[in-house]
């Protein structure tokens, strides 16, 4: 009876879905679809190829069985006009849908469970016709399990590979039109260049529409732009698909021209060519002979400790001018250490935060802080990693420069750090997303960046009370190294920490060795020695990563030994 009571809500709400899953699907069905119209295609390569889709045939396979699929052979010959693109997206469901969120289907694509079905599709229903595009399932990378295959990152790009090599076999004139929907971090995804002809995104999907972690309802032009805009780094061409929660008519004409200048005004820089190349191999002798060891220390509990080499500075407008992080970085230089300096833009004396910050910065009305700011670590001849406007993709608001567009982003970071036109050697620009969902939104450019860096730290907010439900530092580098595997900077770890016992603590920061120990890309760590900000954390108590002298001493010797 309680279960009945506590299920009836949900059976009601997503009596659609409920009814999805109790359905058994024991065929392969080859059927026409009506719920994803695909409206229109752009390339940031060249923008001539921007236009409306006013023809087009698109179908859907379900994956089911290993053998035959069931098709209408009147409906197939409707699609022999070769000069309409003929679009079949292929989705891995299984016989059972109950069974298929509780299994990853893709594993029996990739296994061969289903070469038969792509063969008959391919020899069959395909035959030698041109023009065609297979998609393999759609709205991937959305954190939503609408679909069985969402959030099966390695097992969609094996599955989109194996795709791709059967098509070669049977059908090499088959393009491979790669699905996702656009949605923040959609990159994780992507199964590479040799796999993709075309992309995709996909405009108001019923995923999203479920989720609340980034703005929605904006309008459908500034919609379909970051969505593009997630996408710069391919030469493909990008498909846009509608949804059953928007019009086939929700773009014209007069859009797609609109985009296209838009795209072409930022073409020089955002939208360059440039963004097309590949990053190569970082070996480790080519960015940095030794670590560096560095502390955001401000209790100077460590930073006597012989192997630092570099510390860790915030500054805001308010210390530029009231003078302490002149004070602040005097102390550094005096101690011989090179100075990661973050430069937060806000916190105007006797003023609110400016929630527009990083436009007025693009638009010179913080220039003479901003010149103050250089003056002092252009007078230094140590090493000075200057970072700003940190963590900007993450989709909160504790900074003002959060949860911006990234385009007002970019022009802020490229005016600040090109500010007093090329630099000295010994100052180094750093791009300093925090790793999160999206984070390469916001990258700037190749020829402002010196070192990117993330931070990294074993507590997931919802479990902040639970030292021993943080997540390793080797799962949260892998999971952040990927969001950022298409820029080949050498990276910087500028902030980390664990709280906890000291025992913990200690197992943490060997599992952190052990990964910097390995990985050719990293030159530098820097550990956070202190609690956070209390405000950030409203009233519970704000997590303590502080470390003693004893587990300090004990990571570095784990770097050591190699």
């Amino acid at each position: 009876m309680i279960v009945t009571i506590i299920t009836l809500p949900f059976v009601i709400r997503h009596k659609s879905l409920v009814k999805d899953l109790l359905t058994i699907r024991f065929s392969n069905k080859f059927e026409k679809t009506e719920s994803s119209p695909v409206l229109a295609v752009f390339s940031f390569k060249d923008l001539d190829k921007n236009r409306l889709i006013d023809l087009y045939y698109h179908y859907n396979l379900k994956l089911a069985q290993p053998n035959g699929i069931i098709f209408d052979k009147v409906e197939v010959k409707k699609f022999s006009n070769d000069t309409i693109p003929l679009i079949i997206t292929i989705e891995t469901w299984g016989s059972n849908m109950f069974l298929a969120y509780r299994k990853n289907q893709m594993a029996d694509l990739y296994s061969g469970k289903y070469d038969e079905v792509i063969k008959t599709l391919c020899t069959t229903i395909v035959n030698k016709r041109p023009n065609v595009y297979f998609r393999l399932n759609p709205e991937i990378e959305v954190p939503y399990k609408r679909y069985p295959w969402q959030g099966y990152v390695s097992e969609y790009i094996k599955a989109s590979e194996y795709l791709v090599s059967l098509c070669q076999k049977y059908a090499p004139q088959v393009k491979y039109l790669w699905g996702p929907s656009g949605y923040p971090g959609v990159l994780e995804y992507y199964p590479g260049d040799k796999s993709v002809d075309a992309a995709s995104v996909i405009l108001k999907n019923d995923s999203e529409e479920k989720l609340d972690a980034y703005p929605k309802h904006r309008s459908i032009k500034y919609d379909l732009i970051r969505r593009l805009h997630r996408l710069r780094f391919l030469d493909k061409p990008i498909f846009v698909f509608g949804s059953n929660n928007n019009f086939n008519d929700s773009i014209d004409a007069n859009l797609v021209a609109s985009i296209s200048k838009h795209i072409e005004k930022e073409r020089k820089v955002i939208y360059s060519s440039d963004n097309f190349k590949r990053p190569r191999i970082i070996k480790k002798d080519t960015i940095e002979s030794k670590l560096e060891i560095g502390l955001y220390d401000p209790q100077n509990l460590l930073n006597n400790e012989l192997a630092v080499s570099v510390e860790h500075l915030f500054v805001d407008f308010s210390s530029l001018n009231n003078g302490s992080f002149q004070l602040d970085f005097d102390k550094v230089i005096k101690r011989n250490h090179d100075v990661i300096v973050t430069f937060e833009p806000f916190r105007i004396p006797g003023k609110d935060d400016d929630l527009n910050v990083l436009q007025h910065v693009t638009e010179g009305m913080y220039d003479s802080e901003i010149e103050k700011l250089y003056a002092i670590i252009l007078n230094t001849e140590r090493k000075v990693y200057l970072r700003y406007a940190h963590e900007m993709e993450i989709p909160i608001t504790r900074y003002p420069w959060q949860s911006q567009d990234p385009i007002t982003y970019i022009k802020s970071y490229r005016y600040f750090m090109m500010f007093k036109g090329a630099f000295p050697a010994n100052i180094k620009r750093v791009w300093g997303p925090a790793g999160d969902r999206g984070s390469i939104e916001w990258y700037p450019g190749n020829d402002v960046v010196d070192i990117m860096s993330m931070a990294i730290y074993g507590l997931p907010d919802k479990n902040i009370t639970d030292p021993n439900k943080q997540l390793s530092f080797s799962t949260i580098f892998n999971l952040k190294s990927k969001r950022l595997k298409f820029i080949d900077k050498p990276l910087f770890i500028t902030e980390f920490g664990v709280k906890g016992p000291e025992d913990y603590q200690t197992k943490w920061l060997e599992d952190a060795a052990k990964v910097l120990n390995k990985n050719t890309q990293v030159l530098g760590v820097n550990y956070f020695n202190m609690s956070d900000t209390p405000k950030a954390w409203g009233d519970i108590k704000p997590p303590d990563w502080s470390i003693t002298k004893k587990t300090f001493h004990h990571f570095l010797n784990m770097l050591n030994d190699q």
